[in-house]
């Protein structure tokens, strides 16, 4: 596994690639984001290892490669979870924090069962997870598959899941889930160029898992968001998957995946022109103050980072590997 691509904060102040001049969050936000990030690495494996000993041990062995990127995930999770939380107006407490460490691991194993165990096994995910959400249980078979449940278990106990905004956010993202996994079988067929309905459908299923992820993040978070906050955050969880895709490029072209952000045909243009919409959406759409600064510090810092990766991949090779800024 190559460690990481240079820290972003290195690379100097955001210019016109990376950020709009109006919504620069600036070097407080900036630095802020630098001493949350040191924070919250240092802290989810206070909340996840005891669980991950227990229940799937096998994963704090062979250099704790896949362990660390998810706490690296639960990190991220916590860091865009505390923008989200003081956006709402809230202080970003123990509880919280623990919150978005269990929903991080949660979504790192859900992306791994469709991503790394072969079609068979993704398929057979998302029908488990479909009788988890309506029956309320399914019975696990593995190690790997009983620590899922049991994180799952313990953040769905965190706030009341038949609240209208929390079961139509996990509802909703579970059938984005389930059309990104319908549409890899076609996916496998296609030659040539897509049209412009197929490209749309790609994007929008792009949209549609980060979107709806970060609105489930927030609704365990919060007891409730205005509704016109919840459509810029769907619309900040949209830019993350644009930007996260684009990173991932080549070794999702090499395991014959396509994503919006493969196909179009000047991806660098298309995902600049995306980050200054979003960016402008955030930034008069939700109430001035830290957190709004944050998440664009975020987003900005993650833009960058992303960028970098699809370069040296394309350089390197089309091998997968996280970055720990």
């Amino acid at each position: 596994m190559v460690a990481a691509v240079r820290d972003a904060s290195a690379m100097g102040p955001p210019g016109g690639q990376s950020s709009t001049a109006e919504w620069d969050p600036g070097s407080r936000a900036q630095s802020r984001l630098n001493e949350l990030f040191k924070r919250y690495r240092s802290g989810v494996g206070d909340c996840l290892e005891p669980i991950v000993r227990e229940y799937n041990p096998v994963m704090l062995e062979a250099g704790q490669g896949e362990y660390r990127k998810m706490l690296e995930l639960s990190a991220k999770m916590n860091v865009v979870g505390h923008a989200c939380t003081e956006i709402g107006g809230f202080d970003y407490d123990e509880r919280r924090h623990m919150i978005g460490s269990l929903f991080g691991a949660c979504c790192f194993l859900a992306d791994s069962f469709i991503d790394d165990f072969g079609e068979e096994a993704t398929r057979d995910y998302v029908k488990r997870l479909g009788a988890l959400l309506t029956d309320g249980w399914f019975d696990p078979r593995t190690d790997r598959e009983r620590l899922f449940f049991v994180i799952a278990a313990r953040l769905f106990a965190q706030r009341d899941v038949l609240h209208p905004i929390v079961r139509q956010s996990v509802l909703q993202l579970y059938m984005a889930q389930k059309e990104d996994v319908d549409l890899r079988a076609t996916r496998k067929t296609v030659g040539g160029r897509l049209t412009r309905g197929q490209l749309g459908t790609l994007k929008r299923c792009a949209r549609n898992r980060s979107g709806h992820a970060i609105l489930v993040l927030s609704a365990f978070l919060l007891p409730e968001l205005p509704l016109s906050y919840l459509a810029r955050l769907f619309s900040a969880g949209a830019l993350i998957m644009y930007i996260d895709d684009h990173g991932d490029c080549w070794s999702d072209l090499k395991d014959n995946r396509l994503t919006f952000m493969n196909q179009v045909s000047r991806p660098e243009r298309t995902l600049k022109r995306l980050f200054h919409t979003h960016i402008r959406q955030l930034g008069s759409g939700l109430p001035d103050g830290d957190g709004r600064d944050l998440l664009i510090a975020f987003l900005t810092r993650y833009y960058l980072t992303r960028m970098e990766k699809h370069r040296q991949q394309r350089v390197k090779g089309a091998s997968a590997w996280a970055i720990y800024e």
